[in-house]
């Protein structure tokens, strides 16, 4: 086979040969740049016709809400869950502004000052077997076998030892497998930062049902004389929501539903508290005395009747409940928090009001509370016929 003249004149000349080969590899990036430049711009079209789509549906969406603005936008259906979140905040701003603690939602985390409310109201509560000013000061050998060491602060169980004597300074956790001497006792109180003095030892209560070492909770959902929710609670143990069974009714005793909170141990065996409506009555009664729109009233069923456990102003926890019942529950909150703005414009005290019956100042002498000049302490008194029974009640449910 002949070789042509354009290969033989590149072979011999190979000045010739050089400049070919960069002109075909200059051919060949311009094809690449070409290849490169199709791409984008065909990249640059995919991402314009994005553009005009999500332009398009910001429109139909900015038209959508135009025409629904009277459902979607002026109208908000009422929520338990975001009150209560909106409490949360509404404390933490309270705070700084309230530091000797006037305004009555700041005053209720205090145990043995809810104690003394209630008892001034005729309610019973626990017998109180001695109190500590300071935690270095405790002294347990008097105390009976059993019984229950608590902190005037701390929320959502800390700070709450129901305890039984081993030996002479031993204490097993009932409903536990701890042991504490007073040492450790003081230790642990020392560690909880959501804990706070004065500290207290009350009487162990005895169910009138037993089910658990550890009485049930009957924690009922208020709002300013209305029994929104009942929850009763059994705990096989102690602080550990993992083993918890839970039943949840209505201010007649009515199931609410297993699907009422997701994920929850629904027990329906549980039992009611009874009489029924004799608990029911101590959280109305004493909702109506506090100056709040919402109060959760813990209450314990024992031999003796209702026994007081404790006044929550904000539940802990999600607290997610059934679309339906959150609205129904943000619904009872928020007239209640008209009927209670009603009756302070007819003459009814801001404050969290005692009643007529002999109740005992528990706190320590040396106590604010003591003091000539209380400051935030002041036991204000009213006669419970005019605004723990009367003024704007709720309106009759079914």
């Amino acid at each position: 086979m002949r070789e042509s003249l354009r290969r033989r004149i590149v072979r011999k000349v190979p000045v010739v040969g050089w400049r070919t080969e960069l002109l075909a590899k200059r051919a060949r990036q311009v094809l690449k740049l070409r290849e490169t430049l199709e791409a984008k711009d065909a990249t640059i079209a995919r991402l314009r016709e994005q553009v005009a789509r999500e332009k398009g549906a910001r429109k139909r969406a900015q038209e959508r809400l135009a025409t629904d603005r009277p459902e979607h936008l002026d109208t908000v259906p009422p929520s338990f869950r975001r009150n209560l979140i909106n409490l949360r905040r509404d404390v933490e701003a309270l705070r700084p502004l309230d530091p000797d603690v006037f305004h009555p939602v700041l005053q209720i985390p205090r145990k043995l000052r809810n104690y003394r409310l209630a008892a001034s109201h005729g309610i019973a509560v626990p017998e109180i077997l001695g109190v500590w000013g300071r935690i270095e000061d405790l002294d347990l050998s008097g105390l009976p076998d059993t019984f229950v060491l608590k902190s005037d602060l701390g929320a959502g169980g800390h700070g709450v030892f129901p305890l039984r004597r081993v030996d002479e300074d031993r204490y097993a956790l009932v409903g536990g497998d701890e042991v504490f001497t007073t040492a450790s006792l003081i230790e642990r109180y020392r560690s909880k930062k959501s804990t706070g003095g004065p500290f207290f030892a009350e009487a162990f209560l005895r169910q009138r049902v037993v089910t658990e070492e550890i009485p049930d909770d009957i924690k009922i959902y208020s709002s300013y004389g209305e029994v929104a929710m009942v929850l009763l609670r059994q705990m096989p143990v102690h602080a550990n929501l993992d083993h918890a069974r839970y039943r949840y009714t209505d201010g007649r005793g009515r199931d609410l539903g297993a699907d009422l909170v997701h994920g929850a141990r629904i027990d329906p065996s549980i039992p009611l508290p009874e009489p029924f409506e004799e608990f029911v009555a101590v959280a109305r009664h004493l909702s109506r005395a506090v100056a709040l729109p919402f109060i959760r009233v813990d209450v314990y069923d024992t031999v003796d009747g209702p026994v007081l456990g404790e006044l929550t102003r904000a539940p802990g926890g999600p607290q997610r409940y059934r679309r339906d019942h959150d609205m129904a529950m943000g619904r009872a909150w928020d007239e209640a928090r008209w009927r209670l703005d009603l009756d302070v414009i007819d003459g009814r005290p801001l404050r969290n009001l005692h009643g007529l019956h002999p109740a005992t100042n528990y706190y320590p002498p040396g106590h604010r509370s003591h003091q000539e000049d209380p400051r935030g302490w002041e036991v204000v008194t009213a006669d419970c016929a005019q605004w723990c029974f009367g003024g704007h009640l709720p309106a009759p449910r079914d």
